[in-house]
């Protein structure tokens, strides 16, 4: 019944007194940012986000004697993906109209902190920023025949990405595990926020030359015993093939988000769409 509109809260006669201790304490840590200029005078100045978080949990509880949690997979592997388009973009001979711009937040694991704190002190304002694409953890598994851009359905450049992904032969999926809430768990929650159409790029689950339920089963693997776990660490037998994939559909998209006339934005009725336009998108 809460999952239906116009529910109203039902009186269960119930009254629960619970007690949940606080302890504060200050960390100072950084956002990196780098930019590579487009090529337009006029369109310069704007910008498209590619962004991954490089904080992880440091020391924790050993596990199995290891107290190190590496994140590896979360989220070392988004790392590498942006790094990498910027190495792209600075090489490119004939740059986009837009700027690329390059962010690596902090404190993503501590609830989306580092990517707050550039929402609300941004190098470059949220009515000047065409897109932000998103690289959160990136299971090294190999190739794939889909792709998840959650969230993106809901921004006038669903079309452009539609596109996109059939070109490069990529079926386009919804959410494998809705229930996990990923869109409001990741980096780019803190630039839609404020206004910018902002999705993740994730591989999907049906990998080429694969059994059905392969995805599912390495997922699931993932998701109980390294996830957060200091076991997240590199391997040897990793299979980069996926994540070049991602890494030629971002860099597609964002050259295409960065040589569109018009100024991306989300579709009418969304929750995004108000802070959006009080922003001043040009």
């Amino acid at each position: 019944m809460a999952n239906t509109k116009g529910f109203h809260p039902i009186p269960l006669g119930v009254r629960v007194k619970g007690n949940i201790p606080v302890k504060l304490r200050e960390v100072e840590s950084r956002n990196v940012v780098g930019r590579v200029n487009g090529a337009d005078a006029s369109l310069a100045s704007q910008v498209v986000i590619y962004s991954a978080h490089w904080d992880h949990l440091g020391r924790g509880v050993p596990v199995k004697g290891d107290g190190i949690y590496n994140g590896a997979v979360d989220n070392a592997t988004g790392c590498a993906e942006v790094l990498e388009l910027a190495r792209l973009w600075a090489a490119l001979p004939q740059k986009p109209k837009r700027s690329g711009l390059f962010l690596f937040v902090t404190a993503e694991e501590s609830g989306l902190l580092g990517s707050q704190y550039y929402g609300e002190h941004p190098e470059v304002p949220a009515g000047q920023t065409a897109a932000n694409i998103n690289y959160d953890a990136l299971p090294p598994f190999g190739k794939v025949r889909d792709v998840e851009v959650t969230g993106a359905e809901r921004t006038t450049l669903w079309p452009l990405i539609q596109q996109d992904a059939s070109r490069l032969g990529l079926e386009i999926k919804p959410d494998a595990q809705p229930g996990q809430g990923h869109y409001y768990r990741s980096d780019h929650f803190s630039l839609a926020r404020v206004g910018v159409p902002a999705f993740s790029i994730s591989p999907g689950t049906d990998y080429l030359g694969r059994p059905a339920g392969y995805g599912a089963q390495v997922f699931e693997d993932y998701n109980s015993h390294r996830y957060h776990q200091p076991s997240d660490e590199y391997n040897d037998n990793w299979d980069f093939a996926g994540m070049e994939q991602m890494a030629d559909f971002g860099l597609t998209l964002g050259l295409d988000f960065a040589n569109t006339p018009q100024m991306p934005s989300w579709n009418t009725g969304d929750e995004f769409l108000k802070t959006r336009e009080a922003s001043g998108i040009r």
